[in-house]
C-alpha cells in the first residue's frame, strides 16, 4: 500500500510501498502495515510507535495512522527538524471512511500528511 515515508536518508518526503500483511487470501480481508520494513535502525530502536490522527476540513474528515520511531541515539530527521530536533523516521498511511482499515494514498493525501507531521513535530509527537 502507498505510504508517505519522512526517512532520516531522504532528502524530501517521498511516496513509498509499505508491506502488508493479510488476514485471509480473500480480496475484502484486512490488510496490516508492517512498518519495520521502512522504518530505519531496527537494531538501535527496534521500538515503533504508532498513533491515528484525524484531520477535519470544511464538511470532510480525514483519518491517518502515523508510525514513528524516536530515540535520542538515532539520526536527526532534517525534514522534520523545524525549531528543535526530531530524531528518527516517520510513516504517514491513510484510513479508509467507509471500511475503518488501511487504504493507499492519493495525491492530496501528501499535502495532508505534511500538514500532520509538521504540526505533530512542532508540538512535539
Amino acid at each position: 500500500l502507498r505510504c508517505r515515508l519522512y526517512s532520516t536518508s531522504c532528502s524530501k518526503p517521498r511516496q513509498a510501498e509499505m508491506l502488508t500483511r493479510c488476514a485471509a487470501i480473500s480480496y475484502g480481508s484486512p490488510h496490516f502495515p508492517v512498518a519495520e520494513a521502512l522504518l530505519q535502525e531496527a537494531t538501535l530502536q527496534p521500538y515503533i510507535h504508532n498513533c491515528q490522527v484525524t484531520v477535519h476540513e470544511g464538511q470532510h474528515t480525514y483519518n491517518y495512522c502515523v508510525f514513528f520511531k524516536r530515540h535520542c541515539r538515532l539520526q536527526v530527521n532534517a525534514l522534520l527538524s523545524g525549531d528543535g530536533e526530531f530524531r528518527g523516521d516517520v510513516v504517514v498511511m491513510r484510513i479508509g471512511t467507509r471500511t475503518c482499515r488501511i487504504v493507499n494514498m492519493h495525491a492530496r493525501d501528501s499535502v495532508i500528511a505534511d500538514y500532520i507531521v509538521n504540526r505533530s513535530v512542532n508540538t512535539s509527537i
